[in-house]
């Protein structure tokens, strides 16, 4: 079709006039979700048919994926984790065993490792093309994997299952930020569009659950996947157990979701409550988590309207690392704007400094369950520096259920790391946990350099928003290891990473380079 508006060579199409265009790129987008929804779903309905049929189905379909359309491979990585157990819930009836329920949920992560696989066959594929810029980041994750590698094998040989669960937790962010930056280094790439996409469908996700919570979960059979995921009450005896410690008598699953406001001793005394929100991925901080993220991602894009709905969800959802990390972003890249990268890295570490320490003195004086449980993690690590192996202890641990918690309070300190990633860390790789922390801060510096360079707001606020959640996951170990949390920002900076080497911008003093938009 043509439109009347002639130019030099006679009608022009209407796919090119700006309105085409923009309605062609929603499209894409729009497909592209689709796309990312089918290699989300059809594994985990194949499983239902036979356990093989899921597993090959997840590696073929993230294998070709990765290998003919990158960028969509990037985003059905993303909505795996954000929308992927909608999918389980609807199929949990039909889910034998507890084995396979447990496989199912572990097939974002097999999407994620498949891209990354064949992503990295590719890079190396190219490697004496490669951009030399690149090399200290191969360097750097490489070293880790290798320490990760080590710690995997001595903690499977003790803990197994745990230690195959905290290594997809530690390892995502890393593989997320692999991807990214390959991706993004060999080829223009633009997720502008696709992630405003997933952002409107968890916004409108949250927003029903919170208003419609009882027609939210009958829509995704959420009271079946929940009494699979925790268990029954007669085997679990979880309500008998929390009225004993809390004196709160829980009468059904909406019960087992109220908390006081931001789930802190700080506003118990305001007698105020609210029903957690769990999102379509089932899980309250890694939702929040991802809340946050997209309402960054939109709002530094500036795309208000949507960043406002978002934060208001995250409001809502009553996580306050989450919040927190959104706040200081805000305040930090307002100091990146009128004094510069160098003044605002420095005012950020001087707050995430008072924040820890104000967290740690604030925490032990109320008994807070993350810093007793830090406390443990560092009592831990000063009788063993080396570490007990990945694995070990967290809020995964099979003790975990064990550990009396007035009696912790009382000691100001747990018998193991939980609750805080950089305790769970220290505890299971000692000293080498300094380095996984360390190298997050400096792809952050890295990336803040960038973002000094090109004076872009979404970079800024991507290095601004990894230096907060290494700080948060001091009190928090969702902070690291829940998948749509460290990792998202990890994806983030590998974006910003791989478009500054494509772009030469690190082989030069100071260049501008492509937006993320």
């Amino acid at each position: 079709m043509t439109s009347l508006t002639a130019d030099g060579a006679g009608f022009r199409s209407d796919r090119e006039t700006p309105a085409g265009i923009a309605a062609a790129n929603f499209a894409n987008a729009v497909l592209t979700v689709v796309v990312a929804a089918c290699i989300t779903a059809i594994p985990v309905f194949a499983h239902l048919l036979h356990p093989l049929a899921g597993v090959l189905s997840v590696v073929l379909l993230a294998g070709l994926c990765a290998w003919r359309m990158p960028q969509t491979s990037i985003v059905a990585s993303i909505f795996a984790l954000l929308f992927q157990n909608v999918f389980v819930s609807l199929a949990v009836d039909h889910v034998v065993s507890s084995d396979d329920f447990n496989v199912i949920r572990g097939y974002n992560f097999v999407t994620i490792a498949v891209t990354w696989l064949v992503f990295t066959a590719t890079f190396l594929a190219g490697w004496r093309r490669r951009n030399a810029a690149i090399d200290p980041f191969v360097k750097v994750l490489v070293g880790l994997y290798i320490v990760l590698g080590v710690y995997f094998l001595l903690g499977f040989a003790f803990f197994g299952m745990a230690a195959i669960v905290y290594l997809r937790n530690i390892v995502t962010p890393l593989l997320f930020f692999q991807i990214c930056m390959i991706a993004f280094m060999s080829r223009p790439v633009r997720l502008g569009q696709a992630m405003t996409v997933l952002s409107v469908l968890l916004l409108a996700c949250g927003c029903v659950e919170f208003f419609w919570r009882e027609q939210w979960l009958a829509l995704t059979n959420g009271y079946a996947f929940w009494e699979r995921s925790a268990g029954p009450n007669y085997m679990t005896m979880d309500y008998d157990r929390h009225l004993r410690e809390t004196g709160i008598v829980i009468t059904g699953l909406l019960d087992s979701f109220r908390i006081t406001l931001f789930n802190t001793p700080l506003t118990e005394g305001y007698d105020i409550e609210v029903l957690r929100l769990f999102g379509p991925n089932m899980h309250a901080i890694s939702f929040a988590y991802a809340l946050c993220f997209l309402s960054i991602f939109a709002l530094y894009r500036g795309r208000l309207l949507l960043a406002a709905g978002l934060f208001v969800l995250l409001v809502l959802a009553s996580a306050k690392g989450p919040l927190i990390l959104f706040l200081l972003v805000g305040a930090s890249w307002l100091n990146f704007r009128i004094f510069g990268a160098k003044f605002a890295f420095f005012c950020h570490s001087l707050v995430m400094i008072a924040y820890a320490a104000v967290g740690i003195v604030v925490g032990l004086r109320l008994g807070d369950y993350h810093v007793i449980g830090l406390m443990g993690g560092l009592h831990e690590f000063l009788a063993n520096p080396l570490g007990g192996g990945i694995g070990a202890g967290g809020n995964l641990s099979s003790e975990f259920s064990k550990i009396d918690w007035p009696a912790a309070q009382a000691a100001g300190r747990t018998p193991f790391a939980v609750e805080s990633a950089v305790g769970v860390l220290l505890y299971q790789i000692g000293v080498f946990a300094l380095a996984v922390i360390g190298a997050y801060v400096w792809i952050a510096w890295r990336v803040l350099t960038i973002a000094h360079r090109t004076g872009n707001d979404l970079q800024a606020a991507a290095a601004f928003a990894l230096l907060t959640i290494v700080g948060t996951g001091l009190f928090q170990e969702e902070a690291y290891f829940a998948p749509l949390a460290l990792a998202m920002f990890m994806a983030l900076a590998g974006m910003i990473v791989g478009a500054a080497v494509r772009s030469g911008l690190l082989d030069r003093p100071a260049a501008g380079m492509p937006t993320l938009s």
